[in-house]
């Protein structure tokens, strides 16, 4: 670490945990000023007396958090470099504090040496940025004076002797050979070479000392000090004494003129150098960098095209270059982003989808910024292009993730729920085994018992239906109001169980009002309601009211309005809650569930708007437009049609299940015949001896893709029938469609159901 930076350098240490404050201020105190701050207002108030040269900061910080402070830093003073402290590495997060002015990011635990290597980093690129601010003024300083100069001397013109004339016309020759080289070495051969030419020197040098031998007051030399504002440059040395011609008052004039010339042409040379250097390290940079940095012209075609934009879209820079920059980014959403820019602000974010030079879809997010010229006119554009399609797949996990937590939360009460159930079917099982000569409790028996199997069934629906394990299909007519009992029905076993465990008062309230239908899906409305009822509850750890409320716009719109009376949020949660990953509740949570909410709300076309302050619970209010026509109408069920007894291979290796369903087929005229495994169905098959294969999708050995895949190469016309205890994952639908099955059922099926889908295979596709 540099003397200058250790004696210079000014550390603010800015962390709400005293621990991880102090221990930074302990490892830097030996090298730099320390001071700290334990909030964001504190750190804002030492900006103004400490005045540091580096900010360190953690990004996850109560009231004002690490990103705002770093705005609050920059706008205050550009030059502070600021480097961010986080405990995990969220890729969106950090893509923030870098696009804000950040200069580096440290990811808990790091150690000592990386410590302090960043904070000597950012000393140097601090101290190189205030000196290169310091150069140019002063250079334009110089300009000025040399200005003022030559209009001395051109007015001086007009009266002096022609020599004086002449060697002014030299001057200015000279000045311009100058003004044209910026390489030290080219300047110094340049002007020695027109002076020993134009006015006849023995010797011309410039020289870092003066020559030992060179005596200041002998009339046939002349040394003079080429000199700036911050120290001597060097000597311009003239010497006459092999020639013995005296050097005359008026050209030694000239020539201390001439050395402040030099003086700037010195300087401006070592400008240029610096700035080469720069250039050179900015092109590295962009270069090495992992983002797509491509500059567009204000024709919107290609200039300039880093090796990461190579990587991302597959075309190389002689390949892009020239290209409109529409063939790499989706022309709308181009087009978006640059009409917003061309309404003031400076940058423009948006997130798409490219295919140019690639073999599957890329997931990108884009940042386009504008440059403009002296005079405020567009001359070119600069595209940031990240390749997110990894976050993407990350955060589509995360989200199932999210889905998975929420089970795990409710299968307490689920589990609480079916023993209930299975408590009343073995019951009455066993009485009615003890009391067969009773025919009205056994008919009794029998109604608890089937009921008790319908209420485990619908159970089950509801928490496939949640898991996307039962498909959605097209948008239809849903009732809010349902949506609202179905997932107050999937919480209710946790609610119960939370005012158990926690002997605290849980009051839910339904005031659900008259109102119209919405086009939508009613498992994602469902899936909705439920993740703002679990975050409700989370939200009231000592108890209080939930309230959930719907009202009609008639024509217009439907409210539902989920209140409760919990801890409440402050303004700056409460502006964040819907981005994703964003999370009060520490480790607990993956911060998922309301960007979900949110998402789900903007898929239907709605509103959703929260109200909220510390101790005051949240009231969270969702509007949906009402259905404009009468969607996903189901054909009517009600017209008569003939029954047709069907021929059907039963397949199934659950013999409880194979009988059952057998017995029901057969009780209403199907002709059964029933194989327990997908091996012994295929004995069993023959082209034309049946009319229906109806099999179950999850069996040991070969399942029942399997078994359609096999039976549908030999007979590509059989319908098809699959019945699961399982549910369909997303991927599995379009299968079903490859393989034509006539349907899917869910076990457990009622017997007019199974012989519905029955009747439907019966009918030619």
């Amino acid at each position: 670490m540099s003397t200058t930076a250790t004696t210079l350098g000014r550390v603010l240490v800015v962390d709400d945990e005293l621990g991880p404050r102090e221990s930074l201020r302990m490892l830097l105190k030996p090298s730099y000023a320390i001071q700290t701050a334990e909030n964001g207002r504190t750190a804002l108030d030492l900006l103004r007396r400490f005045q540091p040269d580096v900010v360190i900061m953690d990004i996850k910080m109560p009231e004002m958090d690490g990103l705002e402070l770093l705005r609050h830093v920059k706008r205050a003073d550009p030059s502070i470099e600021v480097v961010m402290i986080t405990a995990y590495a969220s890729l969106e997060t950090v893509r923030h504090a870098l696009t804000h002015g950040a200069f580096e990011y440290l990811i808990k635990p790091f150690s000592r040496q990386d410590l302090e290597d960043v904070v000597h980093r950012a000393l140097v690129r601090r101290q190189a940025d205030l000196g290169a601010r310091g150069q140019v003024a002063r250079l334009v300083e110089e300009m000025r004076k040399l200005s003022a100069k030559t209009r001395e001397l051109e007015e001086a013109e007009a009266t002096e002797q022609s020599l004086r004339v002449t060697q002014l016309s030299i001057l200015r020759e000279i000045s311009r050979t100058i003004v044209g080289h910026l390489d030290p070495q080219n300047v110094t051969a340049a002007v020695t070479e027109q002076l020993r030419a134009a006015l006849g020197y023995d010797c011309v040098e410039i020289v870092p000392e003066i020559p030992v031998d060179v005596d200041k007051n002998d009339p046939f030399v002349v040394a003079c000090v080429i000199r700036d504002m911050q120290g001597p440059l060097g000597h311009l040395v003239i010497d006459n004494r092999s020639s013995q011609r005296a050097i005359d008052p008026r050209e030694r004039e000239l020539l201390e003129m001439l050395s402040e010339y030099l003086a700037i042409a010195l300087r401006n040379s070592r400008l240029y150098g610096e700035i080469a250097d720069t250039k050179q390290r900015l092109e590295q940079t962009i270069s090495s960098a992992g983002e797509a940095i491509i500059s567009v012209a204000p024709d919107d075609r290609i200039e300039k095209w880093n090796p990461a934009a190579e990587r991302i879209f597959g075309y190389g820079a002689a390949q892009a270059i020239g290209r409109p920059i529409t063939d790499m980014l989706p022309r709308g959403d181009y087009a978006d982003a640059r009409r917003r820019l061309a309404e003031g602000p400076s940058r423009s974010e948006f997130q798409t989808t490219a295919t140019a030079g690639q073999p599957r879809p890329v997931e990108l997010a884009v940042t386009l910024s504008a440059l403009h010229g002296r005079h405020g006119r567009l001359e070119g554009l600069i595209a940031i292009v990240r390749d997110i399609t990894a976050q993407r797949e990350v955060e589509k996990q995360l989200h199932q993730s999210e889905k998975l937590t929420a089970l795990g939360q409710l299968a307490g009460g689920i589990a609480h729920d079916f023993n209930n159930l299975l408590q009343a079917i073995l019951g009455y099982a066993q009485l009615m085994k003890q009391s067969l000569h009773d025919p009205q409790f056994v008919s009794r028996s029998l109604n608890v018992v089937e009921a008790a199997a319908v209420d485990g069934a619908e159970t089950v629906r509801r928490i496939q239906q949640f898991a996307r394990l039962r498909p959605d299909g097209p948008p239809v007519g849903v009732d809010v109001n349902q949506s609202v009992h179905d997932a107050v029905a999937m919480i209710r076993p946790r609610l119960e169980e939370k005012i158990a465990r926690d002997n605290r008062p849980l009051d839910l309230r339904l005031d659900l009002g008259t109102i119209e239908t919405i086009n939508g899906r009613p498992a994602a409305l469902t899936e909705l309601m439920t993740n703002l009822l679990l975050n409700a509850l989370d939200a009231m750890p000592d108890g209080g009211t939930l309230t959930v409320s719907t009202r009609g716009e008639p024509g217009r719109s439907v409210v539902l309005t989920v209140a409760d009376t919990g801890i409440g949020m402050p303004e700056a949660v409460r502006r964040r809650i819907f981005e994703p990953f964003f999370s009060t509740k520490g480790e607990g949570g993956s911060g998922l569930g309301l960007s979900m909410v949110y998402a789900i709300v903007r898929r239907h076309s709605g509103d959703i708007r929260v109200e909220s302050e510390p101790g005051r619970g949240a009231t969270f209010t969702l509007t949906f437009p009402v259905a404009s026509e009468p969607v996903g109408a189901e054909p009517d069920s009600a017209l008569p049609r003939a029954r047709r007894p069907a021929r059907v291979l039963l397949v199934d290796d659950d013999q409880k299940v194979l009988g059952t369903l057998t017995e029901i087929l057969r009780s209403v005229g199907h002709i059964v015949t029933a194989a327990a495994s997908g091996g012994a169905a295929l004995t069993a098959y023959e082209p034309g001896r049946f009319d229906v294969v109806l099999t179950n999708l999850g069996m040991a050995g070969m399942n029942g893709w399997e078994l359609a895949e096999r039976v549908r190469r030999v007979d590509p016309d059989i319908a098809i029938l699959l019945i699961t205890g399982w549910g369909l994952r997303d991927e599995e639908h379009g299968r079903l469609k490859t393989l034509k099955i006539r349907k899917c059922l869910f076990k457990p099926v009622r017997p007019a159901e199974l012989d519905s889908a029955i009747q439907d295979a019966l009918v030619p596709a």
